[in-house]
């Protein structure tokens, strides 16, 4: 009996989603937020940040992200490179930013807690994300 073999089908491509990190420091601690239970990633330690929407820039993104998520206005100063995210198909601009106003006021929908810790102190918290040691090799530290 012969079996016939189904057609190959053209691959799907994948659309990968755009995001940003904002890098905070505060002497020689960073800043990191544990998300909040019920979003992707719920309970996690990261850098904070977010996606960037349709006709936006990463600059904006990541001025956007932190006063939804910190309450705070930041300046951009150094977009530092990329990581991609190992389980997903986002690729995350990494932007050193300066809080330039606003007081820390979290948006508990999405972010549970916010620590500056030092970088031994997030390479140990758990649980964190991949992306937080990729994030600290950019940043040399």
């Amino acid at each position: 009996m012969k079996v016939d073999k189904a057609p190959d089908r053209p691959s799907t491509p994948i659309r990968v989603r755009r995001g940003v990190i904002g890098i905070l420091w505060k002497g020689s601690d960073l800043l990191l937020i544990r998300r909040a239970e019920g979003i992707a990633k719920g309970g996690c330690w990261c850098f904070p940040g977010g996606h960037v929407e349709r006709g936006e820039t990463p600059r904006h993104a990541v001025q956007r992200e932190l006063a939804e998520e910190l309450g705070i206005a930041v300046e951009p100063i150094e977009r530092r490179g990329s990581v991609r995210v190992l389980d997903s198909n986002h690729i995350l601009a990494v932007w050193t930013v300066r809080h330039v106003g606003g007081q820390f006021r979290l948006a508990y929908r999405e972010i549970a807690e916010m620590r500056w810790l030092s970088p031994a102190d997030i390479r140990s918290i758990k649980p964190n994300l991949p992306s937080n040691e990729k994030v600290l090799a950019m940043l040399g530290v």
